[in-house]
C-alpha cells in the first residue's frame, strides 16, 4: 500500500512539473484606465472646450471658449489652476512650454497669448489672422521654445522664436495633400515637424527649418466637403491620428509606415466619437477628449513590442 502511494505521488508530481506554468499575457496595446470630466463654466469645469494639450509633467491645459477659463488639470482628472481670461472665448488652440507658459491660439483675430504658468498675461503676439477659420488650430512648442502655428489661409506654417519674432514661414503643401492648407502641428524630440491636414486626412514631416522629409495618408479622404481627421498627436516614437468621427486610434512611426489600429468602442462607447482630440503625455498616456460629452478618456501605451498588423 504505502508502495502505491509513492508510486501515485512521484507521477503527481513528475506531470506537475511536465506542465509548464502559464505564460503572462503581455497588456493590450491601449490599456484602458479611466475616464473623467464635469460640465459647467465655472474653474474646473468644461464648458464649450475647444482644443487642449499636455506639459512636460502629464497635466492637462484646456482652452475653454464657452466660459472664458483656461484649466490646467491633473491627468487622472484633478483640477489645479483655472483662471478666466476674456480673450479664451475666441480660443482656437492652445500649447505649453517646458517651463510652463501657456500659448493660447486666436485664429480669427490673429493673435497668440502667452500666460506665466500662474496664469497672468506675459505677451501677446501678432500671427497670420484666418477670417474664415472655424475649428480646433493645433499649435506646438517644441524643446527650444519654438511655437509653430499653422496658416490655412496661406497654405503655411509659421515658425515663432520665444520673444515672438517670425523666424520662417514654409509651405505645407505636399503631393498628397487634395486640400493643402494645414491643421495641426506636433514636434517630436529628435527636431522633426509633423503637420496635420484635417481635409485631406494626410500627414507631413519636415525637418525643423522647413525641409520636407515625408508624407502620407492617414485617413481615408470619403468626405471631401468636410474635415476627415480631428485628432493628432506625437508621442515619444510614435504619431497617432483619429478621424473626424471615429472610436479609432490609428498608430504609425515617425517615418509614416502603420503600425496598428485600435478600435475603443468598448471603451468610448458603440457611437462615433465626432470631432475627437488626442495628447499623448509623457507619462506613455493617450488622452481622447469627447468635446460633446466633455470627456478624458485615459489609456496607457503598450506599443514598443508590437508588429505592424
Amino acid at each position: 500500500m504505502r508502495a502505491s502511494l509513492l508510486a501515485v505521488f512521484f507521477l503527481v508530481s513528475c506531470g506537475n512539473r511536465a506542465t509548464p506554468a502559464p505564460k503572462p499575457q503581455p497588456p493590450p496595446p491601449f490599456e484602458f484606465l479611466g475616464s473623467w470630466g464635469d460640465k459647467g463654466d465655472g474653474p474646473g469645469k468644461l464648458d464649450a472646450p475647444v482644443a487642449f494639450a499636455a506639459d512636460s509633467l502629464g497635466n492637462v491645459f484646456f482652452a475653454d471658449a464657452g466660459s472664458g477659463f483656461i484649466h490646467k488639470i491633473e491627468s487622472k482628472g484633478t483640477p489645479l489652476l483655472s483662471f478666466e481670461d476674456a480673450r479664451a472665448r475666441h480660443a482656437t488652440g492652445i500649447a505649453v512650454d517646458s517651463g510652463g507658459a501657456i500659448y493660447v491660439a486666436a485664429a480669427q483675430q490673429g493673435s497668440i497669448f502667452v500666460f506665466l504658468p500662474d496664469g497672468n498675461l506675459l505677451q501677446s503676439w501678432r500671427s497670420a489672422a484666418q477670417r474664415h477659420f472655424s475649428g480646433v488650430l493645433g499649435i506646438s512648442v517644441d524643446d527650444q521654445g519654438n511655437l509653430y502655428v499653422p496658416d490655412p489661409a496661406g497654405w503655411r506654417v509659421d515658425k515663432i522664436d520665444n520673444r515672438g519674432r517670425h523666424l520662417k514661414f514654409w509651405t505645407a503643401a505636399k503631393p498628397l495633400a487634395s486640400d493643402p492648407r494645414p491643421s495641426s502641428v506636433a514636434t517630436s524630440s529628435d527636431g522633426s515637424v509633423f503637420v496635420a491636414y484635417a481635409q485631406s486626412g494626410s500627414v507631413t514631416k519636415f525637418s525643423s527649418d522647413g525641409a520636407r522629409i515625408t508624407s502620407w495618408s492617414a485617413v481615408e479622404n470619403s468626405a471631401p466637403d468636410s474635415p476627415v481627421m480631428s485628432g493628432f498627436a506625437v508621442g515619444g516614437q510614435f504619431v497617432f491620428t483619429m478621424a473626424a468621427t471615429s472610436t479609432q486610434v490609428r498608430v504609425w512611426t515617425l517615418d509614416g509606415r502603420h503600425k496598428l489600429d485600435g478600435d475603443l468602442s468598448a471603451f468610448l462607447g458603440a457611437t462615433a466619437i465626432a470631432a475627437p482630440q488626442i495628447v499623448v503625455t509623457p507619462h506613455v498616456e493617450l488622452l481622447i477628449f469627447d468635446p460633446y460629452a466633455r470627456k478624458v478618456f485615459r489609456f496607457r501605451l503598450h506599443l514598443d513590442n508590437k508588429e505592424p498588423l
